[in-house]
């Protein structure tokens, strides 16, 4: 493939893909559940970790347009090591979150059929989790190009249309009768008066936001990437901003915090706004679009951390055949490796109960890993700004908010959710602390074992 075909994603494409690969609909039922109060967090959490997340990104991006993004950012500030730990911590989370997320995606299709009791059984789940993975597995053997196009159709319906729909209904709800479910004022905009309760929820609203470095992965594919990087990215960060705090308001119009809090998820609630405003099409359709959705969100999310870690990576770290690309500049063996593999998780986790226990351990204990990626691109971050140009206080600041931000996140991670007290809460919070310790020092121990084989190789 010449270097000219490869050059797919211009401004628009990077500025909408940023959008669509970090913007989850699922979060408006989420935050409205909090009140009037998610407005302040969800700004806090913009002007605290996603504002500067997305700055440090696209500075980044600028200064090294190379593909593999944070990975190529860590490489280059803190050596080959520290890069291949952030490609793999990236890599390991991925596989055991693609199941819970193709979850939300069989439960979508139920409510779509209108059978809702279908998502309680769990080879339908099953089944319905292995075509859409599995579509979305082959597509990526053809190339960014065809994640591109999944991503952006699918993504324009099932994550644009809900949410303008959903802005719409709700500001016409409120017009309409003057009156909101959720009451604003300056009172009720103040968040809790508890400070643990708050840090969570900020905490909660923060990551949310998480994931704006995703596109650079494929700074090879971008036209002009030191401009179209740089200006996508805060474009795409500003929208979701902006979308999440409108979305947030409008349902709050219509469902009171309560209301949103007695319902199991997103399309519940939209099932409830359905019937307050006598819409009985509504819910229906909706999870048809929340289906599209997710195959979106998948596809994106799939093909970032393969490239990352099985494309990027140094050739001699892992097995040949890892880095091997067909004629669509994709890793055709890495993708179908994933493929196997998050294949057999998900026919456990389905229809073995006593593995899916397990599995249920695995995801808790890698809750944490998504956090520590973003710990190396401080590091690395902080360790380029004289060579990025700009006021060099803000830069550390931005770096300093960042990572008090992450501290946070990591900390609340530790705490057990309302329904595990006593003893399990103990083993929760080891989980979570003894979790990320053994995947970090697996990652240590495949890249000096690697190293040490190619070397000797070398030598011989």
């Amino acid at each position: 493939m010449t270097e000219t075909n490869k050059k797919i994603l211009g401004f628009a494409d990077v500025a909408l893909l940023t959008f669509l690969s970090n913007f989850g609909v699922r979060w408006f039922a989420i935050a409205a559940s909090i009140g009037a109060s998610s407005i302040i967090f969800w700004l806090l959490g913009a002007l605290l970790f996603f504002i500067p997340l997305a700055f440090i990104s696209a500075q980044l991006s600028k200064l090294y347009p190379e593909e593999g993004g944070l990975y190529a950012w860590t490489r280059h500030s803190l050596g080959e090591r520290s890069g291949f730990i952030v490609a793999w911590l990236y890599w390991i989370n991925g596989i055991f979150y693609y199941p819970a997320i193709l979850i939300f995606l069989a439960t979508n299709f139920a409510y779509f059929l209108n059978k809702p009791e279908l998502a309680n059984s769990g080879i339908f789940v099953c089944v319905v989790v292995l075509i859409a993975f599995w579509l979305v597995v082959l597509s990526s053997l053809f190339g960014l190009k065809a994640n591109k196009s999944i991503t952006e159709y699918c993504g324009i319906l099932g994550t644009i249309i809900p949410c303008v729909l959903l802005i719409i209904l709700g500001f016409s709800f409120f017009i309409k009768t003057g009156h909101s479910a959720t009451i604003f004022n300056w009172r009720a905009l103040m968040p809790d008066h508890h400070v643990t309760s708050s840090l969570a929820n900020l905490t909660m609203i923060m990551f949310a936001m998480a994931g704006v470095e995703i596109i650079p992965t494929f700074a090879n594919s971008v036209k002009n990437p030191k401009r179209d990087l740089y200006l996508g990215l805060i474009i795409g960060a500003i929208a979701i901003v902006a979308c999440y705090i409108v979305g947030t308001i409008a349902l709050n119009f219509i469902l009171s915090p309560s209301e949103i809090q007695n319902t199991s998820g997103l399309i519940d609630a939209f099932k409830l706004v359905a019937t307050k405003l006598h819409l009985p099409w509504l819910t229906q359709n909706v999870a048809f679009l929340l289906v599209l959705a997710e195959l979106a969100a998948v596809s994106i999310w799939l093909i970032a951390p393969i490239v990352i870690f099985f494309k990027c990576t140094p050739k001699g770290l892992l097995p040949d055949w890892c880095h091997q690309t067909n004629r669509y500049n994709a890793p055709a063996n890495a993708i179908l490796f994933v493929g196997a593999l998050v294949t057999l998780i998900i026919l456990a986790t389905n229809l073995l109960p006593s593995v899916n226990s397990e599995y249920q351990a695995l995801v808790v204990m890698t809750a944490v890993l998504c956090f520590i990626p973003y710990l190396f691109l401080v590091f690395a971050y902080i360790k380029k700004i004289k060579l990025i140009p700009g006021n060099r206080l803000l830069h550390y600041s931005f770096a300093v908010v960042i990572f008090v931000s992450l501290c946070f996140g990591i900390i609340f991670s530790f705490q057990p959710p309302a329904n595990i007290t006593g003893h399990g809460a103990f083993l929760y919070e080891l989980e979570v602390f003894i979790g990320p310790i053994i995947f970090i020092a697996l990652g240590y121990a495949i890249y000096y074992f690697r190293k040490n084989f190619a070397t000797t190789l070398q030598l011989n």
